[in-house]
């Protein structure tokens, strides 16, 4: 796992017992209730540099099942603008970027004047562990509570804020309003602002998105475009709410990519990692690499269609649209 202690830095006068009072300091929490969702945040700045990471607890108060969509949920400061959850891609990206003034040998982040010990070891399990704290789109039912962490990268670090759960619906699609999380708190902040990501791997230009599209059972959302000059990537997640597998076969094999000019791009199946399966009532996450949209990218709009998906006997073709 990487949840570690909190250590002071060398960078750092502070005495051996200061750092000891950092480890045995609980997590900030926030929560709130409505007649639908009960909610609790726990605020911790662990061992991914340059995140605010929110482990929201979610208990569905309601007679019928709830709908939740982290992608959609927001950080509010008290001052400054609203920032959006961040891509587990983005997350684990950050993480395997982080500069050698970042990761020690001694498994210690550090940013500014503080550090997190998280005992390094394979990236993968680094990743994993990651994986594993993260809170999932899905379905909760009556009587039923989830935990699991959004991940933020706020450009300054925020002493105060609201976590706002937005994209709730009913078991039938009807949106819910809001809910706000309010007076969540860091129980510390750096001394230093957050920094930019690592550099990109050269010739590399990566775009955040935020789009989502659903027919029928069947839901794809698009986090995050890459550009290269000979492949264009989308990371894909392929939600299921149907009682039965969903097959994908096919249409990662039709899969296509049309740019704002109307240009179609075929997909490269061998180098696409996005599973052909979907089990029921579960989401399946991966790679669609596309023959290369103009480069560097000369459009600003495209959507991906993903045409007959099986699930059930029955096809659903889905279209996306992508803004860059």
């Amino acid at each position: 796992m990487l949840v570690g202690s909190m250590l002071a830095t060398p960078a750092q006068s502070s005495s051996s017992a200061q750092g000891s009072a950092l480890v045995a300091q609980a997590a900030p929490r926030c929560q709130t209730e409505t007649a639908a969702l009960a909610a609790t945040g726990a605020v911790h700045t662990r061992a991914v540099p340059y995140y605010v990471e929110v482990e929201l607890t979610l208990a569905n108060k309601s007679q019928g099942r709830l709908r939740l969509d982290p992608a959609r949920f927001t950080l509010m400061p008290e001052q400054g603008n609203s920032i959006s959850a961040a891509a587990r891609d983005d997350v684990v990206y950050t993480l395997r970027t982080a500069t050698a003034s970042y990761a020690s040998v001694y498994g210690v982040f550090q940013s500014g004047s503080f550090g997190v010990a998280v005992g390094l070891g394979p990236f993968d399990l680094q990743s994993r562990a990651i994986e594993s704290r993260l809170l999932r789109a899905g379905d909760l039912a009556p009587g039923a509570s989830v935990r699991g962490s959004v991940y933020f990268r706020p450009t300054a670090w925020p002493a105060r804020f609201s976590v706002v759960l937005d994209g709730l619906t009913t078991e039938v699609g009807t949106p819910l309003p809001p809910v706000e999380v309010r007076n969540c708190q860091m129980s510390f902040r750096p001394a230093e602002p957050p920094v930019g990501f690592a550099p990109l791997p050269p010739g590399l230009q990566a775009f955040p998105v935020s789009a989502r599209a659903e027919t029928g059972p069947i839901a794809v959302s698009v986090s995050r475009a890459e550009f290269i000059k000979d492949a264009t990537t989308l990371i894909v997640t392929v939600e299921n709410t149907a009682a039965t597998p969903a097959e994908l076969f096919m249409a990662i094999a039709d899969a296509r990519l049309t740019d704002g000019t109307g240009v179609t791009y075929a997909v490269r199946v061998m180098r696409s990692d996005l599973p052909n399966r979907v089990e029921a009532r579960g989401q399946a996450r991966g790679r669609l690499v596309f023959e290369p949209l103009p480069y560097p990218p000369a459009v600003t709009s495209a959507r991906l269609t993903l045409p007959g998906i099986r699930t059930g006997g029955v096809l659903y073709d889905v279209d996306v649209a992508l803004r860059f």
